[in-house]
């Protein structure tokens, strides 16, 4: 049996293979890559077979060939990207609108970069250093 590790990297990678085709089905919030394993695991088993993540793929193939004649065309690719733009432009716009006036206020719109900022001034003196900036394999700083 492979890894639950090495399925999650495979599936992510078949994900993003087709990335158009999975955007069809739309983002969700949260953790991305918890999502993408609990959407391909379809038995809730905790692991993701062969089976699974080509069964997704097909899903999210065919969800993106609007047509249906086998292919997906650059329109059809492009129209899948804009409704996932679109969704997550709403999603986003839902977020930051935190008082749901249907508008964003300055205040609205700086917030979360504030909150960013509070959480990376460590030494609340106003400005952030390269000393604060968090040091990982993901990010450098």
């Amino acid at each position: 049996m492979i890894s639950k590790k090495t399925l999650i990297v495979a599936s992510s990678i078949a994900f993003l293979t087709a990335g158009a085709a999975f955007a069809a089905s739309g983002g969700k919030g949260g953790n991305k890559w918890k999502n993408h394993f609990e959407e391909a695991d379809t038995n809730g088993d905790g692991q993701i077979t062969q089976q699974e993540i080509a069964n997704a793929q097909a899903t999210k193939f065919s969800q993106t060939d609007l047509n249906n004649d086998g292919t997906i065309s650059l329109t059809e690719m492009q129209e899948a990207i804009a409704k996932h733009v679109a969704e997550r432009t709403k999603s986003k716009f839902g977020k930051m609108d935190t008082d749901n006036s249907g508008t964003i206020t300055a205040e609205e719109f700086n917030s979360r970069i504030n909150k960013m900022i509070e959480h990376l001034d460590r030494n609340e003196d106003g400005i952030i250093s390269q000393d604060e900036m968090p040091r990982n394999k993901w990010h450098k700083g």
